[in-house]
């Protein structure tokens, strides 16, 4: 139900998307009710997410010990940076990226990319930034679930400019004039846990802007990984 964009959803909907018995769906939502995560729509036999669910996915989501690790550094690089921050973390099951926290820019003008929902590696920055960490197997992996979207060549040269650098720079979603700048940190054994990123307004960005918030990201991203490896 989380994932899927309708508001409410029908036993029968349910069945089908999880591949069980409606008698089992109906049971199994009359508990998730009774827990107070999910909420039965007067005379309609349909279903939706309560309030409650979101509360506990809320507090379940700041509690994550990479977020709460990690948000002093993100704030810190707001403060210096003054553009809109973000935290991504790595799905490694689902070779993409969420967007878990952001820290709104200074400027009235901002660039917000959507929190918590997945996204393709090859489409952003901060997918790009842990594209440069992994291993050679999936990154091929990766990059067979993306042949459409780039190519392979062209991946190649992005993901070398990025390990050069240290940090990953690319031109925004079509259509929204953004740039979004980011840097790969890591945890125990090397591991890539995700990215701090910018996004700001391209009518802002130039090439000096660029070398300093990609080297505060990087610093940043420096500090995070000191901190996961304890």
């Amino acid at each position: 139900m989380a994932d899927h964009a309708a508001d409410d959803y029908g036993v029968r909907e349910l069945a089908a998307a999880v591949g069980m018995a409606p008698s089992t769906v109906h049971r199994s939502l009359g508990a998730l009710e009774q827990e107070g995560l999910i909420e039965s729509l007067p005379n309609s036999g349909r279903y939706r997410l309560s309030l409650g669910f979101y509360r506990l996915a809320l507090r379940g989501a700041a509690r994550a010990p990479v977020v709460e690790l990690a948000l002093p550094y993100l704030r810190a690089a707001a403060r210096s940076g003054g553009e809109t921050a973000l935290l991504a973390i790595y799905g490694a099951a689902e070779l993409a990226l969420v967007y878990v926290a952001e820290i709104p820019a200074r400027h009235q003008l901002q660039v917000r990319p959507a929190l918590h929902e997945w996204i393709s590696l090859v489409s952003c920055a901060a997918g790009l930034a842990i594209l440069s960490c992994l291993d050679s197997e999936t990154l091929i992996t990766a990059f067979g679930r993306e042949r459409a979207a780039v190519k392979a060549s062209e991946l190649a040269g992005q993901l070398a400019v990025v390990r050069s650098r240290g940090f990953a720079s690319l031109p925004g979603r079509p259509g929204n004039f953004s740039r979004e700048l980011a840097a790969p940190f890591s945890g125990p054994g090397g591991q890539v846990q995700g990215a701090v990123a910018f996004a700001l307004p391209e009518g802002r960005f130039n090439t000096v802007l660029e070398d300093s918030l990609g080297q505060l990201l990087v610093d940043q991203a420096k500090s995070i990984t000191a901190v996961l490896i304890g």
